[in-house]
């Protein structure tokens, strides 16, 4: 009696880590697919102008572990990337903090703040001029939910999605902020701040991955699937690890055992 109860525990384990770890679904997903609907700028100091910021193409990213945190939900962000006709080619390396993070959604944010000294010619409205940029931060805030496994929407050639992403957090956690001089002249009456702000993004990310059952990445849990967990059962880390925990055992072989026979998009 002892043993059926201990396995019925362990199948409800199995179930809920199967649907409940959004961030090692997104970690093992590997990607980040960002899309950038629109925003307002200010300038002020030696030089005051506003305006909107038209939409950008989707983006994908690659998550790394850019500050050996063990967590590998990272982002490389190449301002040029994001906004094109600034001209600043530059490189933040956005590091991602789980805020919190239950069965129903996660709050990721993701974080930088860095003094490139770097002299740069920025576009402002049009006209080309040369800036000292002495600081440059910004921070993107995220609601994640789970979502049914489907193609990606932003392209047919990018891998399918299991994860939503909604701006969260307001001005405070959705921000890029660049502060410099014009010119390059360290001089008072030089000094300029710019901002963007009420920032309107989405993105998607996760996969058909381990959480799901599907450890051999083949978009379909079956024996070959259990055969993995099994062959790699009581080592240390690897794809077999379904649920991310670092130890292949009864946990992982029961989420692939529960999920069997399901498909990316069934």
């Amino acid at each position: 009696m002892m043993r059926k109860v201990l396995a019925l525990s362990a199948l409800c384990a199995a179930m809920t880590i199967a649907h409940a770890q959004i961030v090692t679904n997104l970690e093992q997903g590997g990607k980040l697919y960002w899309k950038f609907n629109g925003g307002q700028y200010d300038i002020t100091g030696s030089l005051t102008l506003s305006g909107s910021i038209d939409p950008s193409d989707p983006l994908e990213f690659t998550l790394q572990d850019l500050n050996n945190d063990g967590l590998a939900i990272d982002v490389e962000l190449r301002v040029q990337d994001l906004f094109p006709n600034l001209g600043i080619n530059y490189t933040l390396n956005l590091i991602g903090t789980v805020v919190s993070e239950n069965s129903n959604e996660a709050i990721i944010r993701w974080a930088a703040d860095t003094n490139p000294n770097q002299c740069v010619t920025v576009n402002i409205e049009g006209t080309q001029a040369q800036v000292l940029i002495t600081r440059l931060a910004g921070a993107l805030q995220a609601r994640v939910t789970p979502i049914a496994c489907q193609p990606n929407p932003y392209g047919a050639t990018w891998q399918n999605v299991t994860l939503q992403f909604e701006d969260n957090g307001g001005n405070a956690n959705n921000f890029l902020l660049v502060e410099g001089y014009l010119f390059c002249l360290q001089q008072d009456f030089a000094f300029a701040t710019a901002r963007v702000f009420d920032m309107d993004w989405e993105a998607y990310g996760g996969g058909f991955t381990g959480v799901f059952g599907n450890v051999n990445g083949d978009n379909i849990i079956d024996d070959a699937d259990l055969l993995e967990v099994l062959f790699n059962f009581g080592s240390a880390g690897g794809s077999a690890d379904a649920n991310g925990d670092g130890i292949v055992d009864d946990a992982d072989l029961l989420i692939v055992l529960f999920n069997f026979g399901n498909s990316c998009g069934s």
